[in-house]
């Protein structure tokens, strides 16, 4: 991204938690960013989507980050959101937009939080339910781009803002933007969580032994498994039309982000002409993002509004209950609850209006 809007002409200010500082060295030393023709190594590597060459400033200094900018896009697995967050927050001015790319419900977190603190920054936030770009980091400074959607959704918290800023960032992001209600609305129809999760623990078995020389979506997305990846996505959409939210389903999403008229899982799994472009790209063990990042931060949060609206989700429920056993934690407890999202003791009718 940081690329992309530098090159479209953007001032563009990357920041890096000071812990991982060498992500961004190679930044410094080139004085911005490079996206490759082809993937170094690769035999038949995909044609890139976008490539060049664009000047970023990168730093590790928060303040100077924040300071920078009228608009803050962040994009991280939301289990680095809240960490950030927390070195961000008291250099918020009024007037600010912060975008979170995915979203997840952090915006929620964020609101909680600068409650706790009492911070008062007049700062609107919104969330996306997926990033731009289909993409590799090569190494530090060089990255690789196979594709830009076409489109995504977009939600404001306050929920009230949603289409003003869909209208201001559409042009920014160089794409079209489907703006939804609230935040909710948006984190609730994320896509990973039908594909990511129930994929990775299904298969894990086969991952580990071949140390994620396998292809996730081909061949991890057999027409069994997709049954499940099925179930999970019905449910996810009984939790959105039961908070008066809609139902939008898998396919919808991929239609608004590739185009894509696939009328099954399992047949975008096999026939998708993006997703098994990077060779093998399955995870080598539990501890990786697609359980570690979206059983927590999607379907906790999908299991938490069922059990308020009174909405079973035992597909969704299983899946979380293994991949707590495999990294050995609770992601009932540790995940995006209620509690978290600062909702709480809250009925249905009251977080919706909480959202707007």
């Amino acid at each position: 991204m940081a690329y992309d809007l530098s090159s479209r002409g953007y001032a563009v200010m990357l920041y890096e938690h000071p812990d991982f500082i060498k992500n961004i060295e190679g930044i410094i030393e080139l004085g911005g960013i490079e996206a490759v023709e082809t993937v170094p190594g690769e035999v038949n590597s995909p044609k890139c989507a976008l490539s060049g060459f664009a000047e970023v400033t990168a730093t590790a200094d928060v303040r100077t980050a924040v300071e920078h900018a009228d608009i803050l896009f962040m994009i991280m697995p939301s289990f680095g959101q809240e960490i950030v967050f927390k070195l961000v927050m008291p250099y918020l001015r009024d007037g600010q937009l912060l975008c979170l790319l995915p979203g997840n419900c952090g915006s929620l977190v964020f609101r909680r939080m600068m409650r706790e603190a009492g911070v008062r920054a007049n700062v609107v936030f919104a969330e996306t339910n997926t990033i731009p770009y289909a993409c590799r980091t090569i190494e530090p400074g060089r990255v690789f781009v196979l594709a830009v959607k076409q489109g995504m959704g977009i939600g404001a918290l306050p929920g009230s803002e949603s289409d003003r800023v869909a209208e201001d960032l559409e042009p920014i992001l160089n794409l079209k933007l489907f703006p939804h209600k609230n935040v909710a609305q948006i984190a609730l129809n994320n896509p990973n969580m039908v594909v990511h999760p129930a994929t990775s623990v299904l298969n894990m078995g086969v991952f580990e032994s071949r140390k994620g020389s396998f292809y996730f979506y081909r061949e991890g997305m057999s027409e069994s498994v997709c049954k499940v990846l099925q179930e999970i996505d019905n449910e996810r959409m009984n939790i959105t039309e039961g908070l008066g939210l809609g139902r939008e389903s898998f396919f919808q999403h991929t239609k608004q982000y590739y185009d894509f008229d696939f009328k099954t899982i399992r047949e975008f799994a096999e026939f998708s002409p993006i997703h098994s472009s990077f060779g093998y790209d399955a995870p080598t063990s539990p501890r990786d993002r697609y359980i570690s990042e979206d059983c927590p931060f999607l379907l906790v949060p999908v299991f938490e509004f069922g059990k308020l609206l009174g909405i079973r989700t035992p597909v969704t429920e299983s899946i979380i209950t293994i991949a707590s056993i495999y990294n050995d934690t609770h992601y009932f407890q540790t995940g995006r609850t209620l509690a978290k999202l600062g909702l709480e003791g809250m009925n249905k009718e009251q977080i919706l209006e909480y959202l707007d």
